[in-house]
């Protein structure tokens, strides 16, 4: 279970990685996780908004209880300025590059395989359980690499300076509403600040109203 280090409340879509061994999975919205482990692995636990997490798998018990500290934000001035997304999204395909640039084998790959190599060709045939793991952790990269994306421009300092929100009611508010990758790989940064803008006056109106929005699932945003 991952929870809040203060309220103890769960934290919800966390990303775990298992350092070792590269694969990783996605905590569910109570705060739940199961991930495949060794004794001494080390999972690396990440998620907006809360400090990055590394924990060492024990020996003694197969469950672990998982406490996430909040992220200082400090905001000086109106200068806001990100991470270099472009860099660090450089380094992460250079570190899982065997990942990204994993190609699911085809007709073609048997065919040529086939003649010299005819049991290779056939494994090609039958998935196994390693390429099943590679095929569905490059499609977790792809996909924290675009949610990594929309977190470099819509981030917690830019979104409390203009609505002025912060703890708790921030975090549900940027989940809310959150905007989606396309939207972001288009914006502009006045077409964002004005996303920003109507989003907290609608989020005004459906407080009133008691008819706010339930928080975004991973395949809605």
């Amino acid at each position: 279970m991952i929870t809040d280090i203060d309220n103890r409340q769960p934290v919800p879509n966390v990303s775990i990685i298992n350092k070792k061994t590269r694969s990783g999975v996605l905590g569910s919205e109570t705060g739940r996780f199961e991930i495949d482990a060794m004794p001494g692995d080390t999972l690396e636990f990440t998620m907006l908004t809360y400090e990055r997490k590394f924990i060492a798998v024990p020996s003694s018990s197969m469950f672990i209880n998982v406490y996430m500290t909040k992220r200082i934000i400090t905001i000086q001035g109106v200068d806001v300025r990100g991470r270099n997304y472009v860099r660090d999204s450089a380094a992460t395909r250079q570190e899982y590059a065997k990942y990204f640039g994993y190609k699911k084998p085809g007709a073609m790959d048997v065919l040529k395989t086939l003649p010299a190599h005819p049991i290779t060709a056939l494994t090609y045939l039958v998935p196994s359980k390693q390429r099943k793991r590679n095929e569905h952790f490059k499609e977790q990269l792809v996909y924290w690499e675009k949610e990594k994306f929309i977190d470099n421009r819509y981030s917690p300092e830019l979104v409390e300076k203009m609505t002025h929100l912060n703890g708790n009611e921030l975090d549900s508010f940027m989940m809310r509403y959150r905007p989606g990758y396309q939207f972001m790989q288009d914006a502009t940064e006045y077409d964002l600040m004005l996303y920003i803008k109507n989003s907290y006056a609608q989020y005004q109106k459906d407080k009133a109203a008691g008819t706010l929005p339930p928080v975004k699932k991973e395949d809605e945003q």
